[in-house]
């Protein structure tokens, strides 16, 4: 039997810094600064939390199931002092097609459109899952004061074949 996981994978990188006075209430902090002087974000109930949020409510877009297109999108946020999230914005998406060529033709498109046709699938999930979050994140700090940071956390969808785990 198919089965589909969705598995999410926490990841910061380094990014570009988005403002540049502390004294700016707008100012955002990158996480490497974070690591040096204060308190990286983190989800309110922890990592596994989380992830397991992303599995319940992750939904695999349908027409993706059915060519089986894996991907993964790259989504970037800022985690506001508050904890709540603002500005998520997918970055890059990589898609995985067993056949692009005969996927394209199959459903009348260049390569190039079906790239693009899937890739907004993928990224309108990604966005729709972390927009709909219900539960805060705890915000990042720098002397013990929450301040906005940018995180960058890629979302993996991923179709697998496996015995007793997973959605049916």
């Amino acid at each position: 039997m198919k089965k589909v996981m969705i598995t999410a994978m926490l990841g910061m990188m380094s990014m570009g810094a988005m403002a540049q006075t502390l004294d700016n209430d707008t100012t955002c902090y990158e996480p490497e600064h974070l690591f040096k002087v204060g308190v990286v974000p983190k989800f309110k109930s922890g990592k596994w939390a989380f992830i397991q949020y992303l599995y319940n409510n992750l939904r695999y877009p349908k027409e993706a199931e059915k060519e089986m297109v894996e991907a993964k999108v790259l989504t970037t946020f800022i985690v506001e002092k508050d904890g709540s999230l603002s500005n998520i914005t997918p970055v890059k998406t990589t898609l995985q097609f067993f056949d692009a060529k005969k996927k394209a033709q199959k459903l009348g498109m260049t390569e190039e459109e079906l790239k693009q046709h899937f890739g907004k699938l993928f990224q309108d999930e990604a966005i729709r899952v972390l927009t709909e979050m219900p539960k805060k994140w705890k915000p990042g700090k720098i002397a013990d004061k929450p301040v906005r940071t940018k995180y960058e956390m890629p979302v993996h969808f991923g179709m697998e074949r496996f015995t007793g785990m997973g959605r049916r």
